[in-house]
């Protein structure tokens, strides 16, 4: 399950106020958001001072699902998006099907209060935000190393009792590939993408997911450790968090489709 390019934004627009949203930045950052509710987009996105960016963004024009109004703002030209109707039956079918078969009802209804609320603040405002959630900040350095470290030393204690997982299901060999992805993937992150952390100022060609698959996965260590000791494994997460690996930002380094991803394991 992966959203389209329209999918997301049609959704972003749904659950925003008054079904607008009321420039680009703000519609990367919401966008980007839906990355840490384990929603896989069509959309990859790198890092530049204000956070989350996608160029593409800045082409998108209007079309059948929403409006996009040009407007000037301190004398720049800006732009507004805004819900078709066609746009809202997109997401009131297609994108909430999609959704029902990864999200419970709480969840859902967490997103839906979050980009609702997020939309009604200033870009500058979900910016800080996001800064705060990803720490993102070069001041906040120090706890990004130890949130890595942590992170790190979590998986790896879950990683040597993945032989403790029988291969007798569909399921079991998806939570064991989810375990050993998820343990080759932050150790990738702490000893090469964030290994000058103490060194360097921002990486504007860094790729937005390295904080966001960190942030998940950091997430999702508790459900992993206790997974691997449950005889009754939990099928509908599993497979939630092992499709967002398999689905979101194919082009990123440490893609299951990157065909030269084994040279990138570090052992």
């Amino acid at each position: 399950m992966i959203l389209s390019k329209e999918e997301a934004i049609c959704l972003v627009l749904g659950l925003s106020e008054k079904n607008i949203v009321s420039s680009t930045t703000k519609l990367n950052k919401l966008l980007a958001r839906l990355n840490l509710f384990f929603i896989p987009i069509d959309f990859n996105f790198s890092l530049n001072r204000f956070g989350s960016f996608n160029a593409e963004l800045d082409t998108i024009s209007s079309n059948d699902f929403f409006t996009v109004e040009s407007y000037l703002y301190n004398d720049k030209e800006c732009h507004k998006y805004i819900l078709k109707q066609e746009g809202l039956k997109l997401y009131k079918t297609n994108v909430l099907q999609k959704l029902k078969k990864i999200m419970k009802q709480n969840e859902f209804d967490n997103l839906k209060n979050e980009i609702y609320n997020l939309s009604k603040l200033r870009a500058e405002d979900i910016s800080e935000n996001e800064h705060k959630k990803l720490l993102l900040d070069v001041d906040d350095r120090f706890k990004l190393k130890q949130k890595l470290n942590e992170v790190f030393i979590d998986l790896k204690d879950i990683y040597s009792e993945i032989n403790l997982l029988k291969e007798d299901s569909i399921i079991s060999i998806k939570l064991k590939a989810l375990i050993e992805y998820s343990y080759y993937l932050i150790k990738y992150l702490r000893e090469k993408k964030f290994r000058r952390l103490d060194e360097e100022d921002y990486d504007f060609d860094a790729y937005m997911f390295d904080y966001y698959f960190l942030s998940n996965i950091g997430t999702i260590v508790p459900f992993l450790k206790k997974q691997i000791k449950e005889e009754k494994k939990d099928e509908i997460l599993i497979n939630k968090y092992y499709q967002y690996i398999i689905n979101s930002v194919r082009d990123y380094p440490f893609s299951l489709n990157n065909p030269n991803l084994k040279d990138l394991i570090v052992t």
